[in-house]
């Protein structure tokens, strides 16, 4: 049995969303549950002594995490990482490392990725792995990586690359919640009373260009397992709930069957999803609201046909507005991610998509600056075109970093990302909409911090 510590390593600057082959800084004052530590609480807790600490979520310190995880001695880490926080965790780890002798192993999107690269510029990772589920990790923590699949193994001053098993249900023993510290987390635009994340599958099978996630293993998990998570958390005085999935149910049937075990195992949750606008329906958005739905978070991404298009998408702003409109009446409240910035995109495509979002009956929008994100085939095209360096990590903010992919000058851009955000909440009616659905705690503390996070944000 190893001492294991589960580690969410303390961010340089603005917070660092880790999680689930991501990684961005921030937006405003939110931070969830990150699911690949929590999966990993499952695998790993039978076989070995368990911590958990989330230095983000906690607003730790370098100096104040290190000491925590040197009280622990811990034999191995799994710690996330990310691009865009790549060189200053490594330094940390390194230093953990060097005081406690723990083998560590990272996880996010440079060892989904980009783990060689990663590797080769790192010093503190052993390993670096791009599956959180497989049973093989309880032998990795003692240092045995026999059967392991989907890991770069650092081997002396070479480098071994193992493939991922494809295929198959994603299954895994029961995470462990009460690890983590839920009252520390809290989801955009919510009550935030105890929250925690739950996962139902990996990948995605949809084919959108600018996002990496369709280049996951894609795994069901079965739904009796969901239930007996969602009835797991319900006895730990979980509230909220983020259902973590890139996709809330990719198919029709499978989001109203998941909406079925919400409301009868999740009884009294309240939670929000990423969902596809071409999923949803009004009979599936009538089983999410009864299954106690609060919020869905919708990829809309552009107004424009042609930039749809580039990106993998489709506007259909006729479908769009009638099902925003449904969710609406049904009290579920809606937020738009869109994207700026895209390559090639010009100023009337970029006005084209801000007035589609003030047109759409949205609570909220997200305006994402675009990023070439490891893993995305429009990475790869720019890579193609000479336009991104592979080796290149440092630009894959959406959050808080204007690019020069578009037809436009990065300050340009940056001035087009702050109106869009402006003209969208400072609207009377949008202003008042969210004085009546919007809780007030949440609010003030999220209002504060989109305007912190719009201002600081760079070209």
């Amino acid at each position: 049995m190893a001492r294991v510590l589960l580690l969410n390593p303390p961010a340089p600057g603005r917070p660092v969303l880790r999680d689930f082959a991501c990684g961005e800084t921030t937006k405003a004052d939110y931070y969830w549950a990150p699911i690949d530590l929590l999966v990993l609480s499952g695998v790993l807790a039978r076989d070995h002594d368990l911590a958990v600490l989330d230095a983000v979520a906690s607003e730790l310190d370098p100096e104040r995490t290190l000491e925590r995880a040197r009280r622990f001695r811990p034999d191995a880490v799994f710690s996330l990482t990310a691009a865009v926080s790549l060189a200053a965790d490594d330094a940390f780890l390194a230093q953990l490392k060097q005081e406690t002798g723990a083998r560590v192993y990272g996880l996010g999107d440079v060892a989904s990725f980009a783990a060689r690269d990663a590797l080769r510029r790192t010093s503190s990772f052993d390993a670096l792995l791009s599956t959180f589920t497989d049973p093989a990790l309880t032998r990795l923590a003692d240092g045995d990586d026999t059967g392991l699949g989907g890991a770069c193994l650092r081997r002396g001053v070479n480098v071994e690359t193992r493939a991922p098993a494809l295929g198959g249900e994603m299954r895994y023993p029961l995470p462990r919640h009460e690890l983590f510290p839920l009252e520390r987390y809290r989801l955009p635009f919510t009550r935030w009373e105890r929250c925690t994340s739950l996962l139902t599958l990996n990948g995605c099978p949809f084919q959108c260009t600018f996002c990496a996630s369709r280049n996951l293993p894609y795994q069901l998990r079965p739904l009796e397992d969901v239930a007996r998570e969602l009835e797991y958390v319900r006895l730990l005085g979980v509230r909220e709930l983020y259902v973590r999935d890139f996709t809330f149910g990719p198919t029709r049937s499978r989001a109203r069957e998941l909406s079925r075990v919400l409301r009868e195992a999740g009884s009294g949750l309240r939670w929000s999803a990423e969902c596809r606008i071409d999923v949803l329906d009004e009979q599936t958005l009538d089983l999410m609201r009864e299954a106690g739905c609060e919020v869905i978070l919708v990829g809309i991404e552009t107004g424009d046909e042609a930039v749809a298009r580039r990106l993998g998408k489709s506007v259909r702003a006729e479908r769009t507005h009638r099902v925003l409109q449904h969710a609406r009446e049904l009290g579920i409240r809606s937020c738009g991610h869109f994207v700026l910035g895209s390559p090639e995109e010009t100023r009337d495509e970029l006005t084209r998509t801000i007035r589609h979002a003030r047109a759409l009956p949205l609570d909220y929008a997200a305006f994402n600056l675009y990023a070439p994100r490891l893993g995305t085939t429009m990475r790869s095209d720019l890579i193609t075109l000479g336009r991104v360096v592979a080796e290149d990590f440092g630009d894959h903010d959406v959050s808080g970093r204007a690019s020069a992919y578009a037809n436009m000058s990065p300050a340009e851009l940056l001035r087009w990302f702050r109106w869009g955000v402006l003209s969208f909440y400072l609207r009377p009616s949008q202003m008042l909409r969210l004085t009546r659905t919007t809780p007030w705690p949440t609010l003030a503390r999220q209002g504060t911090g989109v305007l912190r996070g719009l201002f600081e944000a760079r070209a």
